[in-house]
This record gives structure tokens, C-alpha cells and sequence, in this order.
């Protein structure tokens, strides 16, 4: 979802496949993060986002180091990533010093700026139309089998 200067919706829906914000297939975040002036501060739009309804496999994330594997289901229309650029120097547990992208940050939700957008779809609430923001997250452990998710 591009933006404008002021991270503002531009309202104009793109694809990412080529960019840096090509995520469709699993790769590191660090692998095109030099190539945006601030980090991730980006929406996706999820396939099939008017049906809020249904939940979603909406992110995976993987830590090498650990094995450890987070899948984010959601029947939210977009998600927000956020690769912490503007952290610097905060200091965390047990002392650690956080630097820029030392963290990230996956926020399922509804077109931001849709009100203004026609295109989008409506965030009004009513008594026909309530708000349901359903999440679930799946932890496991990365194994060496290729056994497939079916979520």
C-alpha cells in the first residue's frame, strides 16, 4: 500500500512481487532492507481482503538461529509492518541495547485512511456491520521434515 510523504495512503493499490517488500516467498528481512532509506513501515494488503470473515494465513516468520516459527492468521483486511528503524539506542531486559532493526512488529487491521479511500474497504462500524478482529498466532519449532500447514 504505497504511501506519501507523510505515510499517508496514496489510496492506489500495488503489487510488490520484485520489490524490496517482496515477501510472497520466505526470505530474510535483511535481504532488502538497504535498499528502503528507513526500514519496513509498510501495509500489506491481504489476499481476499474484503471477506472478514474467514481467517487467513497472513505472515510467517522464521528465526534460523532458534528454529522457532511464528504463523499470524487473521481475518483482517492488511497488515502493518514495522522493522523498528526508529529504534536506537534503548536500552531493554537485562541491559541490552537495542539498535535499529533489532525487532519487528506485525499489526493485522483495517485499511488505514479508508474512510477516505472509496476503493477501500469501509472501517465504519454499525449495529448491521460490528467490528470483529479475529487474530491467532501458531508457535513451533522449524524441523527437517517439509510437512505443510493446512490452516
Amino acid at each position: 500500500m504505497p504511501v506519501n510523504e507523510e505515510l499517508i495512503p496514496t489510496g492506489v493499490l500495488q503489487p510488490v512481487q520484485g520489490t524490496p517488500y517482496d515477501f510472497l516467498e520466505l526470505r530474510t528481512i535483511g535481504s532488502g532492507i538497504k535498499e528502503l532509506q528507513k526500514g519496513y513501515d509498510i501495509n500489506y494488503v491481504r489476499d481476499g481482503s474484503n471477506d472478514h470473515i474467514k481467517m487467513k494465513k497472513t505472515a510467517v516468520v522464521k528465526d534460523e538461529k532458534s528454529g522457532r516459527v511464528m504463523k499470524l492468521y487473521t481475518n483482517q483486511p492488511s497488515m502493518q509492518f514495522n522493522s523498528g528503524s526508529q529504534i536506537n539506542n534503548v536500552k531493554g531486559k537485562r541491559g541490552v541495547i537495542y539498535k535499529p532493526h533489532t525487532g519487528l512488529c506485525l499489526q493485522t487491521q483495517g485499511f488505514p485512511d479508508a474512510v477516505n479511500h472509496p476503493n477501500f474497504p469501509s472501517q465504519i462500524i454499525t449495529v448491521e456491520k460490528p467490528y470483529k478482529h479475529k487474530i491467532h498466532y501458531k508457535f513451533t519449532i522449524a524441523s527437517s521434515d517439509k510437512k505443510s500447514d493446512k490452516a
